[in-house]
């Protein structure tokens, strides 16, 4: 008989709207939500435990008028795997997000902070999320040679300065099936460059991109030719990987951080749609982090504006034809119908109320969604308005963006193009 694996208790994610997607379908009631804000250096960091097993204290105080003990234990084993893991806790960035039901959770490490908060209901709290996850201000960036490649994550800021990537946190990649996750790709992961031996691609990856199952050699050429056909391999290589394990699970846009010769034979041969038209042509190797993301910034900043310009373009365009709409009541009957295919939501703010998922009615005398638990008192089941707003529409194939409220179209701080 062959054993199948059990997956694992916790696990840690990626943030994407299709992640956030994925936890919209039903799970075993009861779900937990946690959410935390985390720092990455000492001493700051040596109150985020702390914080972690209070709200663990209000689950298992809110589960225990429910629960027999051995359930409460089963339920909450990730957050205690989770409070014991000393490298975890050493490795945190701006917030944290664990979404545990059944006895696992996935966990998501944030580069913004979030208010700290432990729900119980029979559902994800998932609106913290969905704002992170469809900000258009999380980029990737590609630091490139021809020997090296190396991905991190980025979020804009806004301060007194203007618009800054403060920071760049390293992506682990999976080099080839088998291997451990990495920060670095590097070409001799792909190809195996032997002084005194015929050269040998050790995934058949030639020159036009096609897989083969066995080794390639290399023929007679000249050594230089042998060096230039790699590099192209390699990138190639690069290309798959970040498409597959970065660009298409996210959907963020990719930054690329090049020589000039690197960075023009990479354009040529990339297959990635989110690859910006334009890079940075430096040698990354030459820079540290901080001017990575410095010259990053300007390129970043200005896809990210264009891109709200084409959304409002759409919305305008849309209204014209009466094909989108900026009232809450329309769009929550238009959201459960799945006539939704982009909504547009102010950042930062939020709607106290109550949204009828079977029929999008909406009650604007709600209370605040997801009170934070606390010992001796449950957390409350109630809704945020824009996030029940969000989260059908997301269930229905749609998609979400948030906006600073100066970019907005509209007052209520929603607006929805519809698909029909």
């Amino acid at each position: 008989m062959v054993s199948i694996a059990e997956p694992p208790v916790v696990t840690v994610q990626t943030l994407s709207l299709e992640a956030v997607r994925l936890l919209l379908v039903p799970h075993p009631a009861p779900c937990l939500s946690l959410y935390l804000p985390t720092h990455r250096n000492v001493p700051d960091n040596t109150v985020d435990l702390p914080s972690f097993k209070y709200l663990v204290g209000g689950f298992e105080m809110a589960l225990s008028a429910s629960q027999p003990r051995d359930e409460i234990e089963r339920l909450v084993r990730p957050f205690h795997l989770l409070t014991s893991d000393v490298r975890f806790w050493q490795h945190t960035r701006d917030g944290l997000a664990v979404l545990a039901s059944d006895g696992k959770a996935r966990v998501f490490l944030l580069q913004r902070s979030v208010q700290p908060l432990g729900v119980v209901r029979s559902r994800f709290h998932l609106m913290p999320l969905v704002r992170i996850a469809s900000s258009l201000e999380r980029c990737h960036v590609l630091a490139l040679t021809s020997r090296e490649a190396r991905v991190f994550e980025g979020t804009v800021w806004h301060d007194t300065t203007g618009a800054v990537i403060d920071r760049l946190d390293p992506v682990e990649l999976v080099p080839l099936p088998g291997h451990e996750p990495t920060e670095i790709l590097k070409r001799t992961d792909v190809v195996d460059a032997e002084t005194f031996q015929p050269h040998r691609v050790e995934r058949g990856l030639g020159p036009a991109g096609k897989a083969g199952t066995t080794a390639v050699h290399g023929g007679a050429g000249a050594r230089q030719d042998d060096i230039d056909d790699d590099t192209e391999i390699f990138l190639r290589h690069v290309d798959q990987v970040i498409r597959q394990q970065v660009s298409h699970p996210t959907g963020l846009p990719l930054v690329l951080v090049a020589g000039s010769q690197v960075s023009a034979t990479f354009r040529g041969l990339s297959r990635n749609d989110l690859l910006l038209n334009d890079h940075v042509a430096k040698d990354p190797h030459l820079m540290s982090r901080d001017e990575l993301a410095a010259a990053v910034t300007p390129l970043f900043v200005a896809t990210a504006q264009a891109r709200i310009a084409r959304e409002l373009h759409s919305f305008s365009h849309a209204r014209d034809h009466d094909l989108a709409a900026g009232d809450l009541t329309d769009i929550g009957r238009a959201a459960v119908a799945g006539r939704v295919a982009t909504l547009l939501l102010e950042s930062d703010r939020f709607e106290l109320g109550h949204f009828d998922r079977g029929t999008g009615a909406i009650e604007f005398n709600g209370v605040a969604a997801g009170e934070p638990s606390r010992p001796g008192r449950p957390a409350l089941d109630t809704d945020d308005l824009f996030g029940a707003l969000a989260e059908t529409v997301l269930l229905h194939g749609g998609t979400i963006m948030t906006l600073p409220r100066i970019a907005m179209p509209t007052e209520s701080g929603a607006a929805a193009i519809y698909r029909y």
